[in-house]
């Protein structure tokens, strides 16, 4: 994170989860932990950074970083959490085509994003 961001995150206590507790702990039990933790809201939005992801898939993003979660570890973590009936809103940011080495990153966006919606219930 930028010096901005981390003050922030600090100021409004902003729960923050790692890369590593991500691959320590695994997407289910960190999409259990983080619904869990959001229990007492009454609507979730869900905003996917792909910057998150490994810099090896994502290319074609502003800020990509070395040892990222996996196009698979996004993609499961996306659908545990759109799952939960309080989620209102999903999107996926930060995909720059300008950036994007033959497509790479907007076709990794894409299938995440069929992923979740081919999750999608609806009541």
């Amino acid at each position: 994170m930028e010096p901005e961001e981390t003050h922030l995150v600090k100021k409004n206590r902003v729960k923050v989860i790692s890369v590593p507790e991500i691959k320590r702990n695994g997407v289910e039990r960190i999409a259990k932990d983080t619904l869990l933790y959001l229990s007492s809201c009454t609507h979730i939005y869900v905003s996917f950074d792909v910057d998150s992801m490994d810099a090896s898939i994502s290319k074609g993003t502003g800020t990509p970083v070395r040892n990222g979660i996996t196009e698979k570890e996004a993609g499961s973590l996306c659908v545990r959490l759109i799952q939960n009936a309080k989620v209102c809103c999903y999107e996926v940011c930060e995909v720059n085509p300008t950036l994007d080495n033959e497509n790479l990153m907007a076709e990794n966006a894409f299938e995440i994003l069929h992923q979740v919606v081919s999750h999608l219930t609806y009541e």
